[in-house]
C-alpha cells in the first residue's frame, strides 16, 4: 500500500458516485428512460434479458430516448474503469489492514475487474444493437443480456469478497 491509496480510493469513490448520480438523474438518464419505458427496469441492471425485451425497450424509448441511451452508454465507457479501479484500491487497503484477508482481497480484484470488463462487453453489444436499430441482431442482443447477467454476478461477488476482506480479523 502506498500513502496515496486512501486518497485515491476517496477520489475514485466520489467519481463513482458522481457517475451514478449523472447516469441516473441527468436529463436523458436512467430515470428519464424508465419513464419512456413505462416504468420498466433499464437494461444494464436487468439480469438475463432477451432480445425481445431489448428491442421492445428500444421501441418504447423512441428516437429521442435512443439518442439519450446512446449518450448514456458512451458515458458508461468510462464508469467501469472508475469502479474497477475503486475495487482494486479497496482490495489493496483491505489487504493492508488485514493481511490474513489476502485471498478475499485477491477475489475483490478479480471480480471487480471482471465486472468492469463485462460492462464494456455489454456496452459494445448494446451500442452495436442501437447502431443498427430497427434492424434486429439476436446474437448481439442475447450477448448483451448474458454480459449484463455475468457483470451483475461479478459485481455482487466483488462486493461480497470486499465485505469478507474487511471483516476478517
Amino acid at each position: 500500500m502506498t500513502h496515496n491509496e486512501p486518497l485515491i480510493a476517496e477520489m475514485l469513490g466520489l467519481a463513482a458516485f458522481g457517475f451514478l448520480g449523472g447516469l441516473w438523474f441527468l436529463p436523458g438518464g436512467v430515470l428519464a428512460l424508465r419513464r419512456r419505458a413505462l416504468g420498466e427496469l433499464q437494461l444494464d441492471v436487468r439480469p438475463g434479458y432477451s432480445p425481445e425485451t431489448l428491442y421492445r425497450l428500444f421501441r418504447l424509448y423512441g428516437p429521442d430516448g435512443i439518442r439519450s441511451f446512446r449518450r448514456m452508454l458512451m458515458a458508461d465507457m468510462i464508469f467501469p474503469a472508475v469502479y474497477g479501479g475503486l475495487f482494486w484500491v479497496l482490495a489493496d487497503l483491505a489487504a493492508a489492514a488485514h493481511p490474513e484477508a489476502f485471498r478475499s482481497a485477491s477475489l475483490v480484484r478479480v471480480f471487480g475487474v471482471t465486472a468492469a470488463g463485462l460492462d464494456y462487453v455489454e456496452n459494445c453489444f448494446l451500442l452495436f444493437a442501437l447502431r443498427s436499430f430497427p434492424t434486429k441482431h439476436a446474437f448481439a442482443a442475447r450477448a448483451a443480456g448474458i454480459s449484463t447477467s455475468l457483470k451483475l454476478l461479478s459485481f455482487v461477488a466483488a462486493v461480497g469478497a470486499l465485505v469478507v476482506a474487511t471483516l476478517t480479523h
